[in-house]
């Protein structure tokens, strides 16, 4: 990973995903507590950059959410088990669907970072496998959107007015 030094091309949103990514990554081949390792990267030292508001609200939003996230994933790409992905590739793909799933950032824009993070920092043939995993949950969560706005078009509506005295 980056050792939480930015690639100097990056700004603002792209920063802060990279700087999210590394947190996800660190936590899971350390073994550490997401909330814990992030405490510790919102602090200025000498050596680092801090991680900045949205960075921190991805890796939040994710550790809040983790089996959601990864069940997303692994329903996204039945032949690969969560375990089974490279690290890297793992933490690629749950900043993505985080971004996708409780952050409300449009599918393109997740799939265009996204993709622009792999290619820095995987192989290449992780730059497909991720775009299309990131697209299959952003089809995965319009259907579950569709679905949802279907049941309320078909709920039946209550005449209350009687019970308002009307």
């Amino acid at each position: 990973m980056s050792k939480n030094r930015p690639n100097p091309k990056r700004k603002g949103r792209s920063l802060q995903r990279q700087m999210a990514l590394d947190v996800l990554f660190e936590a899971d081949v350390r073994g550490l507590d997401l909330h814990t390792l992030l405490e510790e990267r919102k602090v200025v030292s000498t050596h680092m950059v801090p991680i900045g508001e949205y960075g921190v609200t991805v890796v939040e939003a994710y550790a809040d959410s983790a089996a959601d996230v990864d069940s997303m994933i692994e329903a996204a790409s039945p032949k690969w088990s969560i375990e089974r992905m490279p690290i890297v590739d793992r933490s690629l793909l749950r900043v993505g669907a985080t971004e996708i799933m409780f952050l409300g950032v449009d599918v393109p824009i997740v799939v265009s970072e996204i993709k622009s993070l792999a290619r820095d920092i995987s192989s290449d043939n992780a730059v497909p496998f991720v775009m299309g995993v990131l697209n299959r949950i952003g089809e995965i969560r319009a259907e579950e959107t569709a679905g949802l706005h279907n049941d309320i078009d078909h709920l039946p509506v209550v005449d209350d007015s009687s019970e308002r005295g009307e």
